[in-house]
């Protein structure tokens, strides 16, 4: 068998259907100044020990505020989850911080949850995707 036909036969081979489900995250405190800022969106997927840890994402997205209800829709497969997300201000591409390590552009996590002195760990912000879900969160100045 060729290399085209063995492409072709893998290609339309069945396989193991993952269930998927559509995830909604509706962010309710944008502010007209931040509306054409870029939202930057990390998710994480089971406890690999890889939250909040930037160079270990699952996935990432870099969109655009289009209104102050700005939301986004992901189709993701079913399993348990964790995400940040943050405002790029100044257009640097990077989330800025202080001197002691906290953010100084809006951000926020999963389970709207609010870090004290230092990261969330991914039991903090972790939830569960086994039917759609709408999630709605506040972003932290």
């Amino acid at each position: 068998m060729n290399f085209f036909l063995f492409a072709l036969f893998i290609s339309f081979s069945p396989m193991k259907n993952e269930t998927s489900y559509n995830l909604t995250i509706a962010f309710e405190n944008i502010l007209e100044e931040q509306i054409g800022k870029n939202i930057y969106i990390a998710f994480w997927e089971n406890n690999t020990g890889n939250f909040p840890k930037e160079d270990k994402v699952y996935f990432g997205e870099i969109l655009k505020i289009d209104s102050k209800d700005f939301k986004i829709s992901k189709e993701l497969k079913a399993g348990t989850y964790a995400f940040s997300a943050f405002i790029d201000l100044n257009g640097n591409g990077k989330l800025d911080k202080n001197l002691f390590g906290m953010p100084k552009e809006p951000f926020c996590f999963s389970n709207n949850f609010k870090p004290k002195f230092s990261a969330p760990n991914f039991e903090d912000c972790s939830f569960e995707l086994k039917k759609n879900k709408r999630i709605s969160l506040k972003m932290i100045d």
